[in-house]
């Protein structure tokens, strides 16, 4: 049987235009930052929460902006649909960034080396291609 889990993530670049991605402890893929959306919660605050926990990043809501929603394979859970609600950062990330939480590696993506990482599903299919094209 499959699952379905739902997720909210963003999309953040710097001020060289490259896209934030982390590895979580146990994982081979990379990711956007962000999360499961836990009971009761808005995608906006459990992007908020989860950017808190693991990043020790702090936004008000009106500094994302939903570009869309994406559901494919999830890429570390086998059988199990993600629903990934993607935002992006309204302006590029202009500080150091440290990870804490599950993740244990943080990585600038940028033209010339996004193929060299295992991207997970949500990153590749939907948030690259917007990015590649500068169309968000």
């Amino acid at each position: 049987m499959t699952s379905k889990i739902t997720v909210a993530l963003a999309i953040i670049t710097n001020e060289r235009n490259e896209i934030l991605a982390l590895r979580k402890n146990n994982s081979v893929y990379y990711t956007l930052p962000g999360g499961k959306i836990e009971f009761q919660e808005t995608p906006i605050d459990a992007l908020i929460r989860e950017l808190s926990e693991e990043l020790h990043l702090r936004f008000e809501p009106t500094a994302l902006t939903l570009v869309g929603t994406h559901i494919t394979q999830a890429a570390n859970e086998p059988d199990t649909i993600v629903e990934g609600h993607i935002f992006r950062l309204n302006s590029p990330l202009n500080i150091k960034v440290s990870t804490y939480a599950e993740i244990v590696e943080h990585v600038w993506l940028s033209h010339a080396n996004y193929k060299d990482y295992n991207l997970a599903h949500l990153l590749k299919e939907f948030a690259l291609p917007l990015w590649l094209a500068q169309s968000f």
